[in-house]
């Protein structure tokens, strides 16, 4: 405490210019408000660090928990595209070892098997590269490409809902009756 009083009063005597005497009584309230800001905020300076510190490190664990839930839907994505691969081959293999002439229907499950199928590549690729990227143009067209697949996978969706029906109806037309 006197060496914060010695160190006041050297600054007044240099502020001062050596004008003022050394007051001892006017020095000690200033001193003890320096030294109880210092005793308080100080500490609370520290301590705000360490909440800094503290939130950095939650904001890096939190972006390591994002990283890796990313990676997990770019898998998923993939695991998509390998069964709609299994399903394509599958389904066009079907449709050559039937023979029968009326295939419109099928023909247009295969047609839409074939869109989800491009549709599902293309997101899988767009999200994979959209994990590490850092430029925010480059990250803006892999988004839209994303978004491109998935209107893919719904038209195709809906092209196989078409084509469902088709073979349906094909399959439930009855031969007219002949009354006799």
């Amino acid at each position: 405490m006197l060496q914060i009083l010695l160190q006041a009063a050297s600054i007044q005597q240099l502020l001062l210019g050596g004008r003022a005497k050394f007051d001892l009584n006017r020095i000690t309230p200033l001193v003890l408000f320096l030294h109880t800001i210092k005793q308080n905020f100080v500490p609370g300076l520290i301590l705000m660090d360490k909440l800094k510190q503290h939130n950095k490190d939650l904001s890096n664990d939190k972006s390591k928990k994002i990283l890796a839930l990313e990676k997990e839907v770019a898998f998923g994505l993939w695991i998509q595209v390998v069964g709609q691969i299994i399903e394509l081959i599958a389904l066009s293999e079907l449709l050559q070892v039937r023979e029968d002439e009326n295939t419109v229907g099928e023909e247009q499950i295969l047609t839409g098997v074939w869109l989800r199928t491009i549709g599902q590549i293309i997101e899988a690729v767009s999200v994979s590269k959209q994990i590490n990227e850092t430029n925010l143009l480059k990250l803006s067209q892999q988004q839209k490409l994303a978004i491109t697949g998935d209107l893919l996978v719904s038209i195709g969706s809906g092209y196989e809902v078409f084509g469902g029906i088709n073979v349906l109806e094909e399959e439930t037309v009855t031969p007219p009756r002949i009354v006799p």
